[in-house]
């Protein structure tokens, strides 16, 4: 493999920069390793360079793997890694990364900056997906295509898409979920006030960050717009060759005509099937689609308030919930198998979904339903 390959769709001030995974030791010596795991990361660490990863807000350098992979021990590296970058890593993957990134520096591009959200994680099983939990179905880095590796755009510094424009990230700010959580929790109120689903979702989220874990209130209420060109996004970028890409055209045109939406956007950009692809891409990305469905597009929880995307990494070891009637669980997450992250813990969604009056959609990593 060479350089990655670039997208032909703007960016910032270029294309989209992707690297190609594989699961392939073309730089580290591969297993079985005489010193473990642990040999492997710190042969990563010392070769990394000038290469930094932003993986999902966490700083990693190659003196931080070094210091990881000299004092973790042996059977416990992979929790190592988990408790200190406060994210649920698959070390078997993320060591496949590290070197597809080493592979990389060998052509030159050593020395910059590469951004790993955790979507992007997610998606390319960097970081245990919900499959690996709740399917058991690991998902294998280098099986889900290429990873984009250029910095997030966030949409507040973008200008809303116009009526008959193109796919492209500018789409993120036309129908806009609220911004900040209280606005969020706000809104959810308004729509849902009666089952007091914001009540609830606010003395979790304030329970978790009471005992030091990382909480994101992602999505409360969606518009059905937005959610129709999430799922456009999500679908276009997917697409193999201009015959998919076409017919997906068409399914969207279709689907808006049916569900009654005014959202004027022209799927197909004018310069292409591969332009379209590229710019379904980058809008995708700014939405931070993992995964979308035509029928989650249609009917979602999220346009009706009954739904949440909420994110909790970092769970401390010893986690207590109080329930909204006062029944308190302390949830043992010691386990150097536990991801410590909420939406991959089985034991404490299935007493929030008793508890709470929640629901969590298992295949959705953020999505949590009013069961109420």
């Amino acid at each position: 493999m060479g350089a990655p390959i670039p997208f032909s769709v703007a960016w910032g001030s270029g294309p989209v920069r992707v690297l190609m995974p594989d699961r392939n030791y073309d730089v580290l010596p591969p297993p079985p390793w005489s010193g473990g795991p642990a040999e492997a990361l710190q042969r990563a660490g010392e070769s990394l360079g000038t290469w930094r990863v932003d993986l999902a807000g966490v700083k990693v350098d190659g003196p931080r793997l070094i210091r990881l992979a000299t004092s973790a021990k042996a059977a416990s590296l992979e929790a190592a890694l988990r408790e200190d970058f406060g994210r649920p890593v698959d070390l078997e993957d993320f060591l496949l990364f590290l070197d597809d990134l080493l592979r990389e520096g060998e052509q030159g591009l050593e020395g910059e900056v590469v951004w790993i959200t955790s979507s992007r994680a997610r998606k390319a099983g960097i970081f245990l997906h919900p499959d690996d939990i709740f399917e058991g179905k690991p998902r294998l880095y280098g099986s889900h295509g290429p990873v984009v590796i250029d910095p997030p755009r966030p949409q507040l510094n973008l200008a809303p898409a116009r009526d008959g424009d193109s796919p492209g990230s500018a789409w993120a700010m036309r129908y806009p979920n609220p911004v900040k959580e209280p606005e969020a929790l706000a809104a959810l109120a308004r729509i849902r006030d009666e089952s007091a689903l914001a009540q609830r979702v606010r003395s979790l989220i304030a329970q978790l960050r009471a005992q030091g874990a990382e909480v994101y209130l992602n999505s409360t209420v969606r518009s059905p717009e937005r959610g129709y060109l999430m799922w456009g996004a999500f679908l276009l970028s997917r697409a193999a060759n201009e015959e998919e890409l076409l017919a997906g055209v068409k399914r969207l045109e279709r689907a808006r005509e049916e569900w009654g939406l005014e959202v004027q956007i022209r799927w197909l950009d004018p310069k292409g099937w591969q332009a379209t692809r590229d710019a379904a891409l980058a809008m995708a990305e700014t939405y931070e689609v993992v995964f979308a469905t035509e029928a989650g597009a249609r009917a979602s929880d999220h346009y009706t308030g009954n739904a949440v995307d909420l994110v909790a990494l970092g769970l401390p070891t010893r986690l207590e919930l109080r329930a909204p009637e006062g029944e308190i669980r302390v949830f043992d997450l010691s386990d150097p198998a536990e991801a410590r992250d909420l939406s991959l813990s089985p034991q404490i969604i299935e007493w929030l979904e008793a508890q709470f009056g929640l629901q969590k959609m298992r295949s959705d990593y953020p999505h949590w339903s009013d069961a109420r």
